[in-house]
């Protein structure tokens, strides 16, 4: 069943490894041609394997069609639909997503919503029309960075937009049955929120006991993912077993019941009904997310055996529960979630085979936790570059807590409060103690300077070698092997990516959204143009993009920040970089009003060499009046292969005077206030003569940037034009002859759900 149920998942990706889905007929044809081929010699895993193409390409195909159409983006649109989630709130809005039944031809079944200073808030189940304005799946596509288009794509989420304030939004009916599980986790969490009140435990109750994990703050999120411990505040597949098997333990004593055992019951049946019920009920409080459905079909599958008395062998069940999950969610490869899940049960029962003999209860879990960590260092490091040092420490010191400890507590609690609320305070006072007593010592883990460890993105070599060394390091087997395995792990752990030959430089404008920032990096040096904007979730385009696409090139350090202009867009994510990286230098321009004490202003005329390449500000001079977008850091930077040019937020008063001190051409140049109309003037674009012409720039941002008609001015003078907002973070190089070289990170990396 393992080989089957590998066999199966392996279609799926294949699928969903695609920048297109394929074409009908000819594919079908090769498909069935294999697919008869497995079946005529008696292979499973090849029908299995076809299967898997099939159920993937066939779902994938559907959703596909249920995008939202290009020609309804920016439309004011009237849709009636249901609130399908618990509503997310803070910061003057609330988010939510809608199940839509009436609306006009087009529009996804399914809407990721943000209401901005509502009249009132709305509540899951309620029946709502509304009008809406809507765009397709975006998100910031950058090397490093986490995939938001992937993520709404396996959501089920076509569209994402806003409610527009109009008189026609209005509740058309209250909360409805068919939506009962979800009222039901919301009406739980906002007991605990009456028992707990404004604590900061307040999220993390509410996440383990109904998986609504909102009220986490970033501080917390931080703390548990520097000590690997994220998986324990949600209602991970260990809760669940820890519930139903003391529902199970429960359960058994029906055969105490005279009425029991006179129809035959014993404590067996007992068991397997209550552990069956309590892992249903729990799951389907947590939102049934990946690991909790691998958890639920585990366990359903071994109470199913103990009812009928067969055998179960753990690898079995496990192959049964991921092709059931991936018949249920044929996106399901798509979330690191399911590989974490899937892949620790995995480590677990392979850390285990083939051993004779007891171990103590100290020795197993030890043995469990080192499995653990080493078996996902693979996955962990594909997906988010880095692992936690502490993560064994971290686990061995909260996993018991959590799960025979808190875990109850909570459930108890929640339960009492939500019969009789002052019976709740008391025990969820406990919980909230229990969290008290443990957090200092994971804040105190997340806060050692080893903690993360992040590694670059490795080659396919690297990878490979890293994933056997792993396997050898926990078949068990004797000491020569292992020391083969940690020898094949030496190549990853110590790879450090190719930097930029003496004398080149690479530029990497990112995808920030409405901003900017760009990375250039010569041999032995870095720096950093602009950070970036803030969001009003609170967080930064520092955190979200730059530092990831940073640790993902292996960078540890910035030799010099540069923040050259004043405005949120530009300057918004300075102190995540600030706090996230070792930085040596900061230079700010005049109008950057919260610069650090240490930083030095940008100043004209200011010159500096790193590993053959030459840097030198031209803008602002100190004559310069100019406040705000004109007085914006000017950097050009020449090497023997090529030159760039980048240009903050200048306007034309500003390219006038950097025209009459005699500008020379550059190869690249990062437009002028993204593409503005009251920048990038004729006479700049004259004297300048790019090749290319970059404007950093958010998806169907209100102003229309980049402009046609600035796209228009570059390119009468030869330049081709490039928008991160359609490529992606966009990378240049140069070759001999100063010829520029393009890599747009959309097109590097297409897949056939992104727009």
């Amino acid at each position: 069943m393992g080989r089957i149920a590998v066999a199966f998942l392996l279609g799926h990706c294949c699928i969903h490894s695609l920048a297109a889905l394929p074409s009908l007929l000819p594919w079908a044809l090769l498909l069935g041609a294999l697919l008869g081929l497995g079946a005529l010699i008696r292979a499973p895993w090849i029908v299995a394997f076809c299967a898997g193409v099939a159920w993937a390409w066939l779902n994938g195909a559907l959703r596909v069609e249920e995008d939202l159409p290009t020609a309804l983006e920016g439309q004011a649109l009237v849709v009636s639909g249901a609130i399908a989630s618990i509503p997310k709130l803070g910061a003057g809005q609330q988010q939510f997503l809608l199940d839509v039944e009436t609306a006009v031809s087009g529009v996804p079944p399914k809407l990721l919503l943000a209401w901005y200073q509502a009249d009132r808030p709305v509540r899951a189940g309620e029946k709502w029309q509304l009008v809406v304005i809507l765009k397709r799946r975006n998100g910031f596509a950058n090397p490093g960075g986490f995939d938001y288009e992937g993520h709404l794509f396996r959501e089920h989420i076509g569209a994402t937009g806003y409610v527009r304030d109009d008189s026609r939004n209005r509740r058309l009916e209250p909360p409805s049955a068919a939506y009962a599980i979800t009222r039901m986790r919301e009406a739980i969490a906002d007991r605990i929120e009456q028992a707990v009140g404004e604590h900061r435990a307040l999220g993390l109750l509410q996440g383990l006991a109904v998986g609504h994990a909102d009220k986490i703050t970033d501080e917390q999120w931080r703390v548990f993912a520097a000590t690997g411990t994220t998986h324990l505040l949600a209602i991970s597949g260990l809760h669940v077993s820890m519930v139903a098997a003391l529902a199970a333990w429960l359960g058994g004593g029906i055969v105490r019941l005279r009425h029991a055992q006179s129809r035959g019951w014993t404590a067996m049946h007992g068991q397997v009904i209550a552990g069956t019920a309590a892992a249903v009920l729990y799951a389907m409080l947590a939102g049934l997310s990946i690991p909790t459905q691998r958890t639920l079909i585990m366990l359903c599958v071994y109470f199913a055996s103990r009812w009928w008395r067969r055998e179960t062998d753990p690898a079995h069940i496990l192959g049964v529960a991921l092709i059931a999950v991936l018949l249920l969610d044929p996106f399901a490869p798509l979330a690191i979630g399911a590989w974490l899940s899937f892949g620790a049960v995995a480590v677990i029962l392979l850390s285990f085979c083939g051993r004779l003999g007891r171990e103590g209860v100290v020795r197993s879990f030890a043995r469990v936790q080192i499995a653990v960590t080493l078996g996902l260092l693979p996955p962990l490091l594909v997906a988010f570059g880095g692992i936690s040092v502490v993560s064994a420490v971290a686990n061995a010191l909260a996993a018991p807590v959590f799960t025979l400890l808190l875990v109850p507590c909570v459930l108890t609690g929640s339960f009492l409060a939500a019969l009789w609320l002052p019976a709740g305070k008391v025990v969820l006072a406990i919980s909230v103690w229990i969290v008290e007593g443990i957090w200092p010592a994971l804040a105190g883990l997340a806060d050692l300077p080893i903690a993360m460890w992040y590694f670059p993105a490795l080659p396919a070599p690297e990878l490979v070698s890293l994933c056997l060394g792993v396997l050898a390091l926990l078949l068990p087997a004797v000491w020569p092997v292992r020391l083969c395995g940690a020898l094949l792990c030496v190549p990853a752990l110590a790879y450090a990516p190719p930097t930029p030959l003496p004398g080149r430089f690479e530029l990497s404008v990112l995808d920030v959204g409405q901003g900017l920032s760009v990375v250039v990096r010569t041999h032995a040096h870095v720096l950093v143009y602009d950070a970036g904007p803030a969001f009003r979730s609170g967080r930064d385009a520092g955190e979200l993009v730059v530092l990831p696409f940073l640790r993902h090139q292996g960078i540890r350090r910035i030799d010099r920040l540069v923040i050259g202009h004043g405005d949120l867009d530009h300057r918004g994510g300075m102190h995540s970089l600030l706090s996230g990286l070792g930085v040596r230098q900061i230079v700010v321009g005049p109008s950057v009003l919260d610069r650090p004490s240490e930083a030095t202003v940008c100043r004209a005329g200011e010159r500096w060499s790193w590993d053959g390449v030459d840097f030198a500000v031209l803008h602002p001079s100190r004559l310069s009046s100019a406040v705000d977008n004109d007085s914006s850091c000017v950097l050009r930077i020449d090497s023997p292969f090529g030159s760039a040019l980048l240009t903050g937020d200048i306007e034309a008063p500003a390219e006038a005077e950097l025209i009459a001190r005699g500008i020379e051409p550059a190869e690249v140049v990062v437009m002028p206030h993204h593409g503005s109309r009251t920048s990038s003037t004729l006479e700049l674009t004259a004297a300048l003569q790019a090749q290319v012409a970059i404007a950093s720039a958010g998806y169907r941002n209100r102003w229309g940037f980049p402009r046609p008609e600035v796209l228009e001015r570059w390119r009468r003078t030869g330049a081709r034009t490039l928008a991160t907002s359609e490529s992606g973070a966009i990378r240049v190089s140069f070759g001999e002859g100063r010829v520029v070289r393009l890599s747009e990170y959309r097109k590097a990396r297409a897949r056939y759900w992104r727009r």
